[in-house]
């Protein structure tokens, strides 16, 4: 299926605990490497404390952050397809009004490529392939191909569509409601990062004006106290 039509199917349990496997048992001879040649070496001092991070980096990266790419990857897209979900409802439901098709909707989201709008339609052109190759509805398409991305709210919205589709009704006052719940969704979101870098900033700031102070009294204490005095 994910050749045919094109699909990002999110990483399973079973890939990433493999990848888990295969990043440790690369990270860990590497970094035992870097200490072995540390300690055969007799380096002491700042160099052999350096060496200890540097084998400690190597194996954070190799073993940790290099198999989590692929999962860090979606969760990104479903974070971009859940900050367009609401500017996609507001133009199906402009297009649902204006008496349009749901292929022709979908066809015309795609008709010039946005990079603002890329994640969003890469998921509409799936769906018009999937359409193709299986004779599926429009928005039974759209659900299929949503189910696969990892966004919950893509995934809500396909799914009144394609209901709505099959019982033949309208599905404005639904999409509606769901556009004002997803905003208010994001805008808290919005607030509640706001207020963690404004803690993280804080933080910050106050480790920065301890060590200023520390470091002017320890110099005003050994070197620096000769010149004043």
């Amino acid at each position: 299926r994910q050749a045919l039509a094109g699909f990002l199917v999110l990483p399973d349990t079973t890939n990433m605990r493999g990848r888990f496997l295969i990043g440790q048992g690369a990270a860990l001879p590497l970094a035992l490497l870097v200490v072995a040649i540390t300690l055969a070496t007799g380096t002491d001092g700042m160099l052999r404390l350096l060496l200890f991070t540097v084998a400690l980096i190597i194996y954070m990266y190799v073993g940790l952050i290099i198999p989590r790419k692929p999962l860090v990857a979606a969760q990104q897209r479903a974070q971009r397809l859940r900050l367009l979900v609401p500017s996609f409802i507001s133009y199906v439901r402009v297009s649902i009004e204006g008496y349009d098709a749901p292929r022709a909707l979908l066809e015309r989201y795609v008709e010039r490529p946005n990079p603002r709008k890329a994640d969003m339609q890469e998921v509409v052109r799936d769906a018009l392939r999937l359409q193709g190759l299986r004779r599926l509805t429009p928005f039974v398409a759209l659900r299929e191909v949503a189910h696969d991305r990892g966004c919950q709210e893509l995934r809500d919205v396909a799914e009144q569509l394609a209901q709505a589709e099959h019982d033949g009704t309208n599905p404005l006052e639904s999409l509606a409601a769901f556009e004002k719940m997803v905003e208010i969704i994001l805008r808290d979101e919005f607030q509640r990062m706001l207020k963690r870098r404004q803690l993280y900033l804080m933080i910050i700031a106050g480790i920065c004006l301890i060590i200023g102070i520390l470091g002017t009294i320890l110099y005003v204490m050994t070197r620096g106290g000769t010149l004043l005095f």
